[in-house]
């Protein structure tokens, strides 16, 4: 008897042995190098000229570096790269009516710009900013903002300033708001209001985006603003610029 527990016990161990060999582990996952992005910019590769002084430092911000020879050209390469992909994301709807059975839904669009300039040092400072944002409304549903927009710093003299640092808050005001963002978009929430703020040493120009901000309210949505600031560091010196969009 002890002789045939033994070589049953024997028989399972081989058996475990060789089910650990051949037959993966459960829950086991391929490791891609590769990290899925998200953000705007995702899937919309970013053309070759700007790769070499354009870095994106998370999903939904990039930095210009390095020794840039003609920063009015890189800008404007990175702002013609930038409206193809805001052009693709965004559904463009100035008003639309729905109507599902018996129940009429009210989509309607609108968008804003804002821009600040400063001269300093022989050349200038300047900051951008964006909002636009799409309203649902409805007698079944509830009131629905969706928003997206940018923040923008940018030096167009020689060499970079010691710093950049951009500021943004995006209000949504109403009756009983509730307000959600994606995770990577860098915003805190308080009350009615995301606030973002950022900063990068040594660099010429930083921009910061949003999209699917969202905000319901089964009462009212009454207004949506965006205030920035960007500001630059030269040496111990700071100077701000100002930017406000009203929806």
């Amino acid at each position: 008897m002890i002789k045939e527990k033994f070589e049953i016990e024997v028989l399972i161990l081989a058996v475990l042995l060789v089910s650990m060999v051949f037959v993966p582990a459960v829950g086991a996952k391929t490791v891609d190098s590769k990290t899925e992005e998200v953000g705007p910019f995702s899937g919309i590769e970013m053309p070759e000229e700007l790769k070499k002084n354009v870095v994106q430092v998370d999903p939904y911000t990039f930095v210009f570096k390095g020794e840039i020879n003609d920063k009015e050209a890189l800008y404007a390469a990175w702002d013609d790269y930038e409206e193809k992909v805001l052009s693709k994301n965004q559904v463009s709807v100035t008003q639309s009516n729905n109507v599902d059975g018996n129940a009429v839904t009210t989509t309607t669009s609108t968008s804003g710009t804002d821009t600040a300039r400063r001269n300093l040092l022989g050349s200038y400072i300047k900051g951008d900013t964006y909002f636009h944002g799409t309203m649902e409304t409805g007698l079944t549903i509830p009131v629905t903002f969706t928003g997206d927009g940018y923040t923008k710093g940018r030096w167009y003299g020689t060499g970079n300033p010691n710093k950049i640092k951009l500021g943004s808050d995006v209000k949504i005001t109403g009756v009983s708001v509730s307000i959600s963002y994606p995770s990577g978009a860098g915003f805190s929430l308080s009350g009615d209001t995301v606030t973002y703020s950022g900063e990068w040493n040594n660099v010429a120009g930083a921009q910061h985006y949003y999209d699917n901000l969202k905000a319901t309210s089964w009462v009212s949505i009454t207004d949506q603003d965006q205030n920035d600031a960007e500001t630059f560091r030269f040496g111990t010196s700071d100077y701000t610029l100002y930017t406000h969009v009203d929806l």
